[in-house]
């Protein structure tokens, strides 16, 4: 062998090494960064995140100190990084309670987030509350016309509380219900209680069952917690609601007592079609609301594209940063959920804002609000003018937990198949992520493809991905904390993510799109 050749090849062998070297330092950095990142949004100082609290105000200052540092521009209002905008916050006082009159005795007060519990969902009117009503069993408290089933025939609940079983009938653990009844009923009490409610009903009180008993403290920590609702949303809706009540074995047994029906009787119920019956016990719904007007904010941020033709498209990404705050002195640090979404966006902004290959511009959004329903995005996707003009929206929520090797992938191909064919040619030349369809199927009964930031911009016929780990063991617990991320699984997303909007920013055609809304 040659002197000239050892040296070529010597010098290749070198070369090999500096890249592998280069590149491995490159990883090292994100994974500097977003440790960092996420050690602080996920400490206790943060308090939780929750959506308006001095804890969300810290996270989106670092946020927007961070975008600063590495370049992005502000897009929010006024030159700043902050889409403002005010949140009707509502919550039960600590004293609401529930009284049960058997017969002649004092009434027996049960307090709210205890033995019962106050549906948050929709807060009722205050005309209901500190008045003493009778109350009748009403079944399951259905209507289908289609399904022949009626709980309220032959009986008149004008200005009384309906009692009902909670969930549908069955025979034999089938359905016996349509479908879309099933669902309807099955999805939350509010659809009982606005029956109820038309018929006359002034309120609804709900028997438990093995789902009620089961989520009894999550439930109560809804029932307990404040209720996030944008002004747009209050105006259509103004807080008339009847009552709901949902009731645990102790309440229901003590309501039940000496009835024609105790509780036991009816846990046992095989009859698909039980025969109402009017009580002897009377309640009364003693409950006071708490209203607050806050300001949430929204964060975004810009890189500019390349080709000032192409700068009316816009890529939008986003994070929510928000999580579920504190409960009973604890931090729900929401290190996962969704700080680690959140860790991955603020990463992906500062490589692509370093390296400026994106032809089109890149929209970086946190938005607020998520964990109260998704309020940041709907107020976002509602009122900013970038919307109209955006090509597509990449969603990152949770991506930090259970295996380095996979993600699930959830909507890519629901309203452009070309950006679902991208996602899994990119994955294939860059991180290599077993991609996991498995929510996508219609039938998915957690219908997590609405339940995400997302579903906004879908809803605008806008082509989304959403990118999730499906962490259920600490999910909305205090013990979703930094030490248990998988920082390497985050980095591996960033580099994924990043070469995903890349490829899109860079196309020579905007993503065709199939189906305009859903």
């Amino acid at each position: 062998m040659n002197l000239l050749r050892i040296s070529s090849i010597v010098f290749l062998f070198s070369s090999s090494i500096l890249l592998s070297q280069a590149a491995l330092s490159y990883k090292n950095s994100s994974y500097t960064y977003v440790k960092s990142n996420l050690e602080f949004l996920a400490s206790d100082e943060l308090e939780g995140r929750e959506t308006t609290s001095r804890g969300a105000k810290l996270a989106s200052l670092f946020i927007s100190e961070e975008l600063e540092k590495y370049g992005v521009l502000p897009y929010g209002d006024s030159g700043t990084y902050f889409q403002n905008f005010d949140m009707i916050v509502s919550s039960f006082a600590p004293e609401s309670n529930f009284a049960i009159y058997n017969g002649e005795k004092d009434s027996n007060n049960f307090l709210n987030g205890a033995e019962i519990n106050y549906s948050a969902r929709s807060l009722p009117s205050k005309e209901y509350s500190n008045k003493k009503y009778e109350i009748i069993f009403a079944g399951y408290g259905i209507f289908s016309e289609d399904d022949n089933y009626d709980s309220y025939e032959n009986i008149d609940v004008q200005g009384k509380v309906v009692l009902v079983i909670n969930g549908t009938p069955k025979v034999n653990d089938e359905e016996i219900l349509s479908e879309e009844i099933v669902q309807k009923y099955n999805r939350s009490t509010s659809a009982k209680a606005e029956l109820a409610s038309s018929k006359g009903a002034v309120g609804l009180v709900v028997l438990p069952d093995s789902n009620i008993i089961k989520y009894w403290q999550f439930i109560s920590r809804m029932s307990t917690s404040k209720s996030f609702k944008l002004e747009e949303e209050i105006e259509k809706t103004e807080i008339k609601s009847i009552p709901i009540v949902l009731l645990n074995e102790k309440s229901a047994n003590e309501l039940l007592l000496n009835e024609e029906s105790t509780f036991d009787t009816l846990k046992e119920l095989t009859d698909p079609k039980p025969e109402p019956f009017e009580l002897t016990s009377k309640i009364k719904f003693n409950f006071d609301l708490l209203i607050e007007n806050k300001v949430a904010r929204n964060i975004i941020g810009l890189i500019k594209g390349n080709n000032e033709k192409l700068s009316d498209e816009y890529l939008t990404i986003g994070a929510h940063y928000d999580h579920v705050g504190m409960n009973n002195g604890q931090v729900y640090n929401g290190a996962d959920d969704n700080g680690s979404g959140t860790v991955t966006v603020l990463e992906i902004a500062r490589k692509i804002a370093l390296e400026k290959q994106n032809d089109r511009p890149i929209l970086f959004i946190f938005h607020t609000g998520e964990e109260k329903g998704l309020k940041g995005a709907k107020y976002l996707t509602n009122n900013s003018n970038f919307i109209d003009s955006a090509i597509v929206h990449i969603n990152i929520d949770m991506v930090g937990r259970e295996s380095e090797d996979s993600i699930y992938c959830i909507g890519a191909s629901k309203i452009s198949k070309e950006l679902g064919h991208l996602v899994e040619e990119v994955n294939s030349t860059s991180s290599k992520f077993v991609l996991d369809y498995k929510f996508d199927d219609p039938d998915d009964p957690q219908r997590l493809y609405y339940r995400s930031d997302h579903i906004h911009y879908a809803n605008k016929g806008i082509p989304i991905a959403f990118f999730y780990d499906y962490m259920q063991k600490d999910y909305h617990k205090s013990s979703d904390t930094t030490e248990k991320i998988n920082y390497m699984k985050i980095v591996k997303m960033v580099e994924f993510i990043e070469n995903l909007l890349i490829k899109i920013s860079n196309m020579d055609h905007k993503l065709s799109v199939e189906k305009q809304s859903l």
